[in-house]
């Protein structure tokens, strides 16, 4: 998250905003928001075992303008007063099978405010770290190994993680959508959301002179180990 976390600073003042973190997960984002800016935040999950965690934070850390809730935004829809001026899903849409994640960016289109901004992050599939084992497996890309092969990899070093949906990596890496770049625009469009930045990160953005040189084209885009995208409704 430190890539996400820098551009952020560089590129955002949330003083005063109300922000919703869509997938909040373990709350780690949204406490970091409010920490960082006088800002009203809302983190959203549907995993109720990362609810808990947020919530623990929350008081360890004594930041009262967080508020953490359960809740299925297709089950439960966000209501007409319920509008934002950031809305962030970060590390989020690649988990979110896309026929769902489609009325997803739609309600939360709809959920933003006159200037409000969607800011999606997501390891795009053919990056190196794209798989969320590869930390496990020991081996970059391996999302293009056969399956089979994988599998055992993945449960030869299998790990429990932190979830009531997904509670160990194999199922974490069964439930990911294989997003790219290309697709999530197709769900953006129907959504009548527009890019206003993207940027594609890669260790070559280290070098000053190409830090703001986005290498998604081939084959450097297999070397593209963030996409960050910035979003408002089309007029």
């Amino acid at each position: 998250l430190k890539v996400d976390k820098q551009l952020i600073r560089e590129k955002f003042d949330l003083t005063g905003k109300k922000i919703l973190d869509f997938g909040c997960g373990m709350g780690g984002m949204s406490l970091w928001y409010a920490s960082n800016w006088d800002c009203e935040v809302y983190g959203l999950d549907i995993d109720k075992h990362h609810i808990t965690v947020a919530n623990n934070l929350k008081e360890k850390y004594q930041l009262r303008k967080v508020t953490f809730e359960k809740r299925n935004i297709l089950d439960d829809p966000l209501g007409p007063e319920e509008k934002f001026d950031f809305i962030v899903l970060n590390d989020v849409a690649e988990h979110i099978a896309l026929p769902i994640l489609a009325p997803i960016m739609k309600q939360l289109a709809e959920a933003l405010t006159e200037r409000g901004k969607i800011f999606v992050t997501y390891p795009p599939w053919k990056s190196p770290y794209a798989s969320h084992v590869t930390h496990v497996v020991k081996i970059p890309w391996c999302q293009f190994l056969p399956q089979g092969l994988l599998f055992k990899l993945i449960e030869k070093n299998n790990l429990e993680i932190v979830g009531e949906l997904e509670s160990d990596l194999l199922e974490a890496y069964k439930g990911l959508n294989h997003l790219t770049h290309e697709k999530l625009t197709k769900v953006t469009n129907a959504a009548r959301l527009k890019p206003v930045y993207r940027k594609s990160h890669s260790i070559l953005n280290r070098f000053g002179p190409l830090k703001e040189v986005n290498f998604n084209f081939f084959p450097l885009d297999y070397i593209v180990t963030k996409e960050f995208l910035l979003l408002e409704r089309q007029n």
